[in-house]
């Protein structure tokens, strides 16, 4: 059906077939192996449904491995000594409230928190898009997906800190620094804030922020100052929350 021709203005034109958008599995193989064939696929036919579900209910997963094991006495003891505004006598309950509803806030944050981030990092990335595309400016949709797909590369650092929450102890730690796989699980500092910006420099934050690039060139055909511009903007929001928030 999809062949027939279709009736116009100016005669019968034939209905060229919508090319089927790429699936999970697709996107999975694409980001390590063809990125830019995958995001110009991503420009045709934006999906990124399956790999936001993807890397949130990874994200859960992960929470929980992690929530069943961290000792959030040795989390959060020292911090809570360090504010002057929280009384010792007020250290043991705060730790045994946060004890009870770890599990539950951290389900939230991978879930809802995930969502949110995405979409509104889209939005930024739409933004740009409207003042810097090379053509016609893009969806909201190839926005989403230009944020949504590079995603999927985190997939095998949340494998490896979840198997490592399962097979070893890791006293108080979070998520981020229980995997050697940034600077600073391996350059130790004092300043908490440098250290934070320290294990910023991961791998596989710098291989998501590669793809974030690429898919703002090819799936929402960005002139590249209007890519690296989208790139500037996750950066800065990514490692400047981390760094602002350490303690």
């Amino acid at each position: 059906m999809s062949d027939q021709p279709i009736p116009s203005l100016y005669g019968e034109q034939p209905q060229t077939p919508k090319p089927p958008a790429p699936s999970l599995g697709d996107q999975l193989i694409g980001v390590f192996t063809a990125p830019t064939e995958l995001f110009q696929r991503l420009n045709a036919t934006p999906s990124w449904g399956w790999a936001l579900g993807a890397i949130i209910v990874a994200s859960i997963i992960l929470t929980v491995l992690w929530g069943l094991k961290v000792d959030v006495d040795e989390m959060l003891r020292p911090i809570l000594e360090k504010n002057p505004q929280i009384a010792s006598s007020q250290i043991d309950m705060i730790i045994d409230m946060q004890k009870k509803f770890i599990i539950p806030f951290g389900i939230l944050g991978s879930g809802f928190g995930t969502a949110v981030a995405v979409f509104l990092m889209a939005f930024f990335f739409w933004l740009v898009g409207k003042g810097t595309a090379e053509a016609e400016p893009p969806s909201y949709l190839q926005a989403v997906s230009a944020v949504a797909v590079p995603s999927l590369v985190r997939l095998p650092y949340m494998l490896l800190v979840g198997a490592i929450c399962v097979v070893r102890s890791f006293g108080g730690l979070t998520p981020e620094k229980i995997a050697p796989t940034s600077v600073g699980y391996f350059v130790h500092v004092e300043n908490v804030k440098l250290h934070a910006l320290l294990y910023s420099l991961d791998l596989f934050f710098i291989a998501e922020a590669a793809l974030l690039f690429l898919a703002a060139r090819y799936t929402m055909r960005l002139k590249a100052s209007g890519a690296t511009l989208c790139l500037l903007i996750t950066v800065v929001l990514s490692v400047g929350l981390r760094v602002l928030g350490a303690k």
